[in-house]
């Protein structure tokens, strides 16, 4: 939970001070270590230290540590989607693209700044901020969502990994803007984007 505190608030000092102690104190939990190692080196990523960041993913990769792909999963009519960032590989692809295109408008129109610090690597050149956090997997997982059904009232998402600032604010803003119940049930917690474009973790994820 401090860890996660330390990542919100991008402070690199107090991620290093936790990842530390837990090294110190718990030196056989690898399940909860690497995860702990891969948070550390996105707040390093997200307070600018770049070099710091990708020190640490080559340690984990030298000791074999791999980063868990992010999935999320939906049911839509009965049916199981899963979705990993920027996945092309559906059969409605072209059309859930074309709605992940109009929702940044959208939420762009209620005062919404995409927040780069959740970009955890370096950007290509053909890559933009929004270009790559609107591939998120929940976002295209709820855009699958809407090209099936216009007017959703709820829509409900499982992702394996937490889910970053920028997708939990843009999520507020379109149940808000799209009159839809959203929840999403993370690797942290569940949250509940209400009507109101709130959320029931108060922003504390």
């Amino acid at each position: 939970a401090l860890l996660s505190g330390a990542r919100n608030e991008k402070n690199s000092k107090l991620a290093q001070q936790v990842v530390d102690r837990m090294q110190k104190l718990f030196p056989d939990l690898k399940s909860s270590l690497l995860p702990a190692s891969i948070l550390l080196a996105n707040v390093y990523a997200s307070s600018g230290d770049i070099e710091k960041a990708t020190d640490i993913k080559i340690e984990l990769h030298k000791s074999g540590g791999k980063k868990q792909i992010g999935i999320t999963m939906t049911d839509i009519d009965g049916k199981l989607w899963k979705f990993r960032a920027h996945d092309q590989s559906h059969p409605y692809s072209a059309e859930i693209y074309e709605q992940v295109d109009r929702m940044p408008k959208e939420v762009i129109k209620h005062g919404h700044k995409y927040d780069a610090s959740w970009i955890v690597r370096p950007m290509y050149a053909d890559e933009t901020i929004e270009t790559l956090l609107c591939g998120h997997s929940e976002r295209l997982a709820m855009a699958a969502h809407f090209i099936h059904h216009r007017k959703p009232k709820r829509i409900q998402l499982t992702k394996n990994l937490r889910i970053c600032g920028d997708c939990h604010r843009v999520t507020k803003l379109i149940a808000l803007i799209y009159q839809c119940e959203i929840v999403v049930r993370d690797a942290n917690r569940i949250h509940h984007f209400h009507l109101n474009g709130q959320c029931s973790c108060q922003d504390y994820f």
